[in-house]
C-alpha cells in the first residue's frame, strides 16, 4: 500500500510540474515543426522580431526564424497550465549568401551560383537597385 502511495504522489508531482526548458536552433528565414505534449490554447513568443510561431493545429507548431538572436516560447493549455517552454536560437544558415550593410540600409544576396538579391522576412531595409 505504501508503494502505491509513493508512486501516485510521484505521478501527481510530474503532472503538475511545468515543462522543462529546451533549446531549439533554427536558421533565419527557415522553419521547424514542433509537436507539443498537449493542446495549446495560448502561445507566447518573447521577442516576435526574432522568431514567429504558427499553429497548424492545437499540438503542432511551426517555429520560423525571423531575426538573429535568442528568445523564448511558452505554450499554455486551456486550464492555464504550461505545456511547453523552450528557447529559440536563430542563427545564420550555411547557405551561400552575403549581407551588405550601409548605414541603416541592408541588402542580402544569394550567391548560388551567381549573386542575386533575396527577399527577407527578418526585417531590414533593402535599397532599390541602381539602374
Amino acid at each position: 500500500m505504501a508503494r502505491f502511495a509513493i508512486t501516485a504522489s510521484l505521478v501527481c508531482a510530474a503532472l503538475s510540474a511545468p515543462a522543462l526548458a529546451e533549446d531549439l536552433s533554427v536558421s533565419k528565414d527557415q522553419s521547424k515543426v514542433i509537436k507539443l505534449t498537449g493542446a495549446a490554447s495560448t502561445v507566447v513568443v518573447g521577442n516576435p522580431a526574432i522568431a514567429d510561431v504558427t499553429m497548424q493545429d492545437a499540438s503542432t507548431a511551426f517555429v520560423t526564424g525571423k531575426g538573429y538572436g535568442t528568445t523564448n516560447v511558452i505554450a499554455m493549455d486551456a486550464d492555464g497550465r504550461q505545456i511547453a517552454s523552450f528557447r529559440v536560437v536563430v542563427t545564420s544558415s550555411a547557405d551561400r549568401s552575403v549581407t551588405l550593410i550601409k548605414g541603416r540600409e541592408q541588402i542580402t544576396l544569394s550567391c548560388a551560383p551567381r549573386c542575386e538579391q533575396t527577399a527577407s522576412s527578418g526585417g531590414g531595409t533593402a535599397p532599390s537597385p541602381s539602374p
